[in-house]
Formats: C-alpha cells, structure tokens, sequence
C-alpha cells in the first residue's frame, strides 16, 4: 500500500472533475484526479451545447481536456475510491487498488447515474444513440421528423409535457409502460393536435440506420428518428455519506462557495444540480 499527499483530491473525471483539476493547478495547488469507470456521457456519439466544442464525442472532449492538463503536470489515476475518512486539512482516501491518498481539501465531482428500465429490451442498447433523454441536447437534429415519448404510468398529468414535444416535430407518437391513463377529453386534445397515442405498452426498441424501431405489446411498430426516454437520475453521494455531508435525494448541500456541510469538502457539477 502506498500514501501521496496533496492539496486537493478531485473525486471524478468527467467534465466538473477535470474543470476542478484545471483551477486547482492554476491556483499553483498540488492536485489529483481519482476517477473509474466510464463518463456518464460515454453512451452519447455526439453531444451537444457546450460552446466551441458541440457535437465532439466525450472520449475526444475528454482526451482534449487531459492533454490540457498534461501541461500543469496534474496526475490522474484510474481507480475507484472507496472510502474517505478523516477531517479538514488531513483527508485519507483509500482506493480499490489498495492505495491511498492524503489530502488537505477535497472536491466530490461523482456526478449521477442514469437508471433506464430493465425490461425493455434495446432500450439500454440504444441509449445515446437513438434513444434520448433530453431534447435540448438531440432535438435540433430530427426537429420536423418522426419522433416518439416513452412515458412510464402515463396520466393526465403529463399532457403539458406530451405537448411540448410537438414543439420539436408535429409527428410526435407517444408511449407508456401500461395503458395511458387519460379521459376522453385528454384523448380528444392529442387526437386534435395530431398526436399518435398507442395504447399498448413498448416492450421493445431497435436501432436502425435512420433512428429506432419501436415493438408495441399488439404486435405493432413504428420507425421513429429518436425515442424520448427520460431515466431516473441517481446521486452519486456515497463516498459524501461517508463523511457525514448533508443531501438530498437529488444533490449535496453546499454554500454559495460550493463548500459542502464538512469543513474542507467541496462539490461540483451534477452532484449538486437539482
């Protein structure tokens, strides 16, 4: 077992963790990023919004932002860290490797996790390719093609929501897990905007060269350019729960400095957005 000091151990590699490590290194601060396993931005070929670089694929975003950090010198290591103890100024992190890590601050940049429906085969497969959670980020490229909404326990009150995504495409088929628990008039108002609502729940999804195809419980199927599927989002707050850092279900705690309720721990990106 080996032991390294620093003064700032960055908990996550993704784009809030290496963003941590950057400034850190400028600070003129010793700093390590611990980070295992793939970015939560892996399944995607080609994400979105982030200016000067939309469309590049995460593996390249984030080879660019080490080779950045290449030149500050900031080492980065691939192993999961799998408890944190000890108090302000004097942090240990042990990893799954056996190591350990001394630090004077830490930085949890542990993100969230998507969890997708187990029992819909393909779903999970297709997911960042031709199954999407968010509109903002895969809308612009199919807008005014067909496009599809898989909601789970659909009711009346997911309408609004159902209607904005026509604001995407007209042609607009929408889906749930169980038959659609909407009233004639509810019904009526898809119908009117031209809405295709298929009663029989998706028990599969496929992809193909333009998009997906949808199997429906009837023996139905449609060809879709993108399948809407929002996942439940789940924190990544173990190692916080660790030591003793207030949350949410949805976020860390943290004051307007993104410090965490533990003196000496901070929190950035997902970790800490509702």
């Amino acid at each position: 077992m080996t032991s390294s000091q620093y003064d700032m151990l960055i908990i996550g590699g993704g784009f809030a963790g290496l963003s941590a490590a950057l400034y850190t290194a400028r600070g003129m601060k010793r700093g390590i990023v611990c980070s295992a396993g793939p970015s939560r931005h892996a399944p995607s070929l080609h994400p979105h919004g982030v200016l000067t670089r939309d469309g590049t694929p995460p593996t390249e975003f984030l080879d660019m932002a080490q080779a950045e950090l290449d030149r500050y010198d900031v080492p980065r290591l691939n192993s999961r860290v799998v408890q944190l103890t000890g108090q302000n100024t004097a942090f240990i992190a042990t990893l799954e490797n056996g190591e350990t890590v001394q630090a004077r601050k830490i930085i949890l940049a542990t993100g969230v996790r998507d969890v997708l429906p187990e029992n819909i085969p393909g779903l999970r497969e297709e997911w960042g390719r031709g199954v999407h959670h968010c509109p903002y980020c895969y809308g612009w490229e199919v807008q005014g093609g067909p496009i599809a909404l898989y909601q789970p326990g659909l009711n009346a009150d997911h309408v609004q929501t159902l209607l904005y995504h026509q604001k995407i495409s007209p042609d607009l088929l929408v889906c749930s897990d169980t038959t659609p628990d909407l009233n004639a008039v509810h019904r009526q108002l898809l119908h009117d905007r031209g809405i295709t609502l298929i009663d029989a729940p998706l028990v599969e999804v496929k992809g193909t060269a333009s998009g997906v195809q949808l199997t429906f419980a009837d023996g139905r199927t449609s060809e879709r350019s993108v399948l809407y599927a929002h996942g439940e989002r789940v924190l990544n707050a173990d190692l916080a729960q660790q030591l003793g850092c207030e949350a949410t279900e949805f976020s860390i705690t943290v004051n307007p400095g993104q410090e965490t309720s533990v003196p000496g721990v901070y929190a950035a990106g997902d970790v800490i957005q509702n």
